[in-house]
């Protein structure tokens, strides 16, 4: 048997001396930001590592308070806080010792330290040729966790879940800062620190989204302030507010909100304006609903007038009918009588000649008003908006309240099969898609 080839001490030390070095630095390289410190110490080298705990895809992560309760907090991570791992690589590491972990401890206490040293210390053998690689792919993969859902005892697990939470957060928009991303508009790609990623998850450059919503802000068209990609925009889906807080000036925030607001009192069939003349605010349905006499309540939100939405007068309660307007009664009631005759008299009297006069022309111009737009145009079934068509098929769609309806017979039709109300047979309307006349 031929003895076994035999190498000085000092030889031994200066070759662990080079793989040591030659280990850190393919460390450094493949995980930039786990080195913190490799420094000389009379015991070896001393070294720091902190490495994060990725979770890809995101699992969910439950916080228990220990196995025997029923307190317990869940939610789906992408990251967990880092564990920073500080050690000694002694003179003979890495042919004939290992290293001897000096500390381990995780942000927040999330992790019990003991379990993960035991399983890091039995990962170096004789023949290893280093394991700090080992050891941070080991821990970055969340390999020391059980696969699956990922079960965690602290005694506190609502207060350790948010922060948790919280981590995973800013880890998951640091990860956004570094990536690049094309932008659909300009065509280019931008790292995310440069992007604005919506809620949809579609992602744009800041500088294009902003010039766009802007835009449409400026001209009033807040229908395309929303995520451009073509799903999203088939969809019809507009951003939210967070969104464009995000995108846009504090100055075209406030005008989009009013723009909102403006656009949803238009699209309410039962919106009416204050009566108080120097008021005349608009103002929405109210909550009730339906045929109950509480639906006619309505309170100004700028003045605080409360008043029915059919007569226009102080609010009279829910049972009481509406009163026949002061103004109309006696304005039909002078028409009424015959020139000359004394009680006309009394009522140029008692309102003065030229204000009756004028109420009579007002009412007289009100009337034909009444008379051609029952003559000329179809209320609309959903709100009652009166439409007129000049050219152009029978199918209408308010735009009001976005109803389809048929301008022949005024009945409600299909928004996904407008044309099938045109071919049944037996109705007024069978064959009559671009009949102009009237009924």
């Amino acid at each position: 048997m031929l003895p076994s080839p035999t190498i000085s001490c000092d030889d031994g030390i200066d070759e662990c001396a080079m793989m040591q070095g030659e280990e850190w630095e393919v460390l450094k390289s493949i995980y930039p930001d786990v080195c913190i410190s490799n420094d000389a110490s009379p015991f070896g080298r001393m070294i720091k590592l902190e490495i994060p705990v990725e979770l890809s895809p995101a699992r969910s992560v439950t916080i228990a308070a220990s196995p025997e309760t029923h307190s317990h907090a869940t939610s789906a991570l992408t990251a967990l806080p880092p564990l920073l791992l500080a050690l000694i690589l002694p003179p003979e590491y890495p042919l004939r010792a290992s290293p001897r972990i000096t500390s381990l401890t995780c942000k927040y206490g999330w992790y019990p330290s003991s379990d993960l040293h035991t399983q890091l210390a039995g990962m170096w053998t004789h023949d290893s040729q280093g394991v700090l690689y080992a050891w941070v792919a080991f821990i970055s993969g969340a390999e020391f966790l059980e696969s699956g859902d990922i079960t965690i005892f602290n005694p506190s697990p609502l207060t350790l879940l948010p922060l948790l939470e919280s981590y995973d957060a800013h880890a998951q928009d640091a990860v956004f800062a570094e990536t690049s991303f094309p932008c659909a508009i300009c065509l280019s790609p931008h790292k995310g620190r440069q992007c604005v990623r919506l809620a949809c998850t579609h992602v744009f450059c800041r500088s294009c989204l902003t010039d766009f919503w802007g835009s449409c802000i400026r001209e009033g068209d807040i229908g395309r302030v929303g995520c451009p990609d073509p799903v999203c925009v088939k969809a019809g889906h507009e951003a939210g507010e967070e969104d464009v807080a995000r995108v846009v000036e504090e100055e075209e925030v406030t005008r989009w909100k009013w723009l909102r607001a403006k656009r949803a009192l238009e699209r309410d069939p039962g919106m009416v304006h204050c009566p108080v003349a120097l008021c005349q605010t608009a103002v929405p349905s109210g909550e009730e609903g339906g045929e109950s006499g509480w639906a006619r309540l309505r309170t100004c939100p700028r003045c605080e007038f409360s008043f029915c939405a059919f007569c226009r007068r102080t609010w009279h309660g829910p049972i009481s009918e509406c009163p026949l307007r002061v103004t109309e009664s006696f304005v039909m009631e002078y028409m009424g009588l015959a020139e000359g005759d004394s009680r006309r008299g009394e009522i140029e009297r008692r309102w003065g000649k030229r204000n009756v006069e004028r109420l009579v022309m007002k009412y007289e111009e009100d009337r034909m008003n009444r008379e051609w737009i029952s003559r000329c145009s179809v209320g609309c079934p959903g709100c009652g908006v009166q439409v007129e068509k000049s050219a152009g098929c029978n199918h209408m769609t308010c735009i009001k309240c976005q109803q389809h309806f048929c301008y022949l017979c005024g009945e409600k039709i299909s928004r996904t099969e407008p044309y099938k109300h045109f071919n049944v047979i037996g109705k007024i309307c069978f064959e009559k898609l671009f009949d102009v006349g009237s009924l």
